[in-house]
């Protein structure tokens, strides 16, 4: 494989994974954003639209890249981009005249952009408070939004919840995991990366990309024992051992033998 076909392999690794800097770095050195994977004819935009990386499909729009190129089976990237956010992006690409130079006041076409569209194109924006003279910046990276359940509980929706980027910590997610679905600590036997990547630590948490889906994998035992606890019966019952050495359960007004 030349080099040419090396880096255009990279870039669309790069986007796979939702990397920004290193896509930024690899256009920067004039790497063709639509190069087509030679099998399949993906480009970098289609697997940008199909893992739905906002910032990543904003960036290569913004450096040329063909929203209606086709794969091999005729593919296009919107037939496979299921964010909402970036279909937008992609229906109004061509209105907008998408080009090197973004900044607020640049929009060309008939209607004002939606924040989260100047957000991903421009991600240092800056609003201006009508009441205040300072301005305040506003960034579409101040908050990571993931998706969480209960493993192999009764309802199998996720929930969505919002950390915010300044506290990308274990605790921090293990805290809202608890508040969001009604769990202590001490049930919580480990956090799961979907489909099977355990987290574990501060820097697992900084590496997760928008929308990810984890599973909180409970241990069913202590989950048993608070319920008992709020409905105020003891975990602390003496066992009942009769003299003929039978052990026995107490169920009501009898005793089974056994």
């Amino acid at each position: 494989m030349d080099n040419k076909r090396i880096f255009e392999e990279r870039l669309r690794e790069a986007v796979c994974v939702g990397d920004t800097d290193a896509v930024q770095d690899l256009v920067n050195l004039g790497v063709d954003v639509n190069a087509r994977q030679p099998v399949s004819g993906w480009t970098a935009l289609h697997w940008a639209c199909k893992k739905g990386y906002l910032d990543v499909a904003a960036l290569l729009l913004k450096n040329g890249a063909d929203k209606n190129a086709r794969t091999e089976t005729g593919e296009t990237t919107m037939s496979l981009c299921n964010n909402q956010q970036i279909l937008y992006l992609l229906s109004t690409s061509n209105d907008t005249r998408i080009t090197s130079d973004l900044s607020l006041h640049t929009v060309t076409s008939a209607y004002t952009q939606p924040d989260f569209l100047h957000a991903a194109m421009n991600p240092s924006k800056i609003k201006h408070n009508a009441y205040d003279e300072s301005a305040v910046i506003v960034s579409f990276h101040d908050e990571l939004v993931l998706k969480i359940r209960i493993a192999n509980a009764a309802d199998p929706d996720f929930v969505e919840i919002e950390l915010p980027r300044s506290e990308l910590t274990y605790q921090a997610l293990l805290c809202v995991c608890c508040k969001e679905l009604n769990l202590t600590p001490h049930q919580i036997l480990k956090l799961r990366k979907l489909p099977n990547t355990r987290l574990r630590k501060d820097k697992d948490i900084q590496r997760l990309q928008n929308f990810q889906e984890i599973e909180v994998v409970t241990d069913t035992t202590n989950i048993y024992k608070s319920i008992q606890n709020a409905n105020g019966i003891s975990n602390n019952l003496p066992t009942l051992t009769p003299a003929n050495g039978y052990q026995s359960i107490s169920k009501k007004d009898q005793t089974i033998l056994y």
